[in-house]
């Protein structure tokens, strides 16, 4: 598929191999539909179509191939629920509604912790799957992944109020930032629950495994913004490396993609020199080599998903066949059901 887009795709650094597809894809990747369903996610016939643009599904099995097909089932619903949280609360961040969003997060983060019952269909789904993947996890575990889910659903609220008051991020601001938001640095943790381990939380925060996913997380999320910049700024999404990089140089956009690719290519050396050190850490808290062994198994997935998404968007519709960020009915000033207030269970 050629990329109708105002800009020629740099050449990007990418050392990683890629490992394939889950071959649970076929046979349980699209049963996401029905759960989706089921929860409301997907009533709005312009939220579906958006959503099978996106494929979810297909963004699950590149990146996590090594999932049973009953996890990767439970995966590809947590997929799912992202974007329909991710595309809910991006449009009302571009509407300045500062309200609407804070009151969706405060939903969300009540049902994700679990301090209270979910009123919306989007908090009930992300209470469901979240309860379901946590289920006979460590509580480290469970802490870690959720301190992760709330800092991402955080930077919602942090994104409309810079909106509000005409501000932008610089660079510097922006690549912590983008970590947060790329929800990259959780779905690494959700890399121990798809190949089946549960690290001792020692060695889950060994500084090397921390940076590995924070540098990981970074990359995908800023090499996520080379595909989107043209969307975003249609929209008036001002959160995008790109942008933030055209702006601040005022240069071309092409100049600008090319600027951030460069970033892109030292936040790799700098995900891959973590993986390199991993062992030499591991090896200074534990002997024990089935803990070893399981290192090995989630680095491997940490680093799947760095190369998954990588090859994830080089072709999907939503990335590179569309200008637009959300369908056609947006053109015509009507917003898909992505962001009213009974599907976040937001009360006026």
């Amino acid at each position: 598929m050629s990329p109708k887009l105002g800009y020629e795709f740099p050449d990007f650094y990418m050392p990683l191999a890629p490992r394939g597809l889950n071959p649970a894809w076929d046979r349980r990747g699209r049963r996401m539909y029905a759960w989706a369903r089921e929860h409301s996610l997907t009533t709005d016939p312009a939220v579906t179509r958006q959503m099978v643009r996106t494929e979810p599904d297909f963004a699950t099995a590149v990146c996590l191939p090594d999932a049973d097909p009953e996890r990767f089932e439970a995966l590809c619903q947590y997929v799912i629920w992202v974007w329909a949280v991710d595309d809910g609360l991006d449009e009302r961040i571009t509407a300045r509604d500062v309200v609407f969003v804070a009151d969706a997060v405060a939903e969300l983060a009540r049902a994700v912790d679990g301090t209270a019952e979910p009123a919306g269909p989007v908090a009930r789904a992300g209470r469901d799957i979240t309860t379901r993947i946590c289920a006979h996890r460590s509580p480290a575990w469970v802490e870690a992944l959720t301190a992760e889910v709330l800092m991402w659903l955080a930077t919602f609220v942090r994104e409309v109020a810079t909106v509000r008051l005409g501000r932008s991020m610089t660079l510097r601001e922006y690549v912590p930032h983008r970590r947060a938001t790329s929800v990259l640095g959780w779905f690494m943790h959700l890399s121990e629950y798809a190949v089946g381990v549960d690290l001792p939380h020692e060695v889950r925060m060994l500084p090397a495994m921390a940076e590995a996913r924070d540098r990981g997380a970074e990359w995908i999320g800023i090499y996520n913004d080379v595909y989107s910049v043209d969307r975003e700024e249609a929209v008036g999404y001002p959160f995008n490396a790109v942008l933030i990089t055209e702006n601040r140089r005022r240069c071309s956009r092409q100049e600008a993609v090319e600027a951030v690719n460069a970033l892109l290519t030292d936040l790799m050396k700098q995900y891959l020199a973590a993986v390199e050190r991993v062992p030499r850490e591991l090896a200074r808290v534990t002997a024990d080599e089935g803990v070893h062994r399981q290192v090995e198994r989630v680095l491997e997935s940490y680093t799947t998903q760095v190369r998954g998404n990588y090859d994830y968007h080089r072709g999907r519709p939503r990335y590179v066949d569309s200008p637009r960020y959300l369908p056609v009915e947006q053109e015509a000033g009507v917003r898909p059901a992505y962001s009213t207030d009974e599907r976040f269970g937001v009360r006026r």
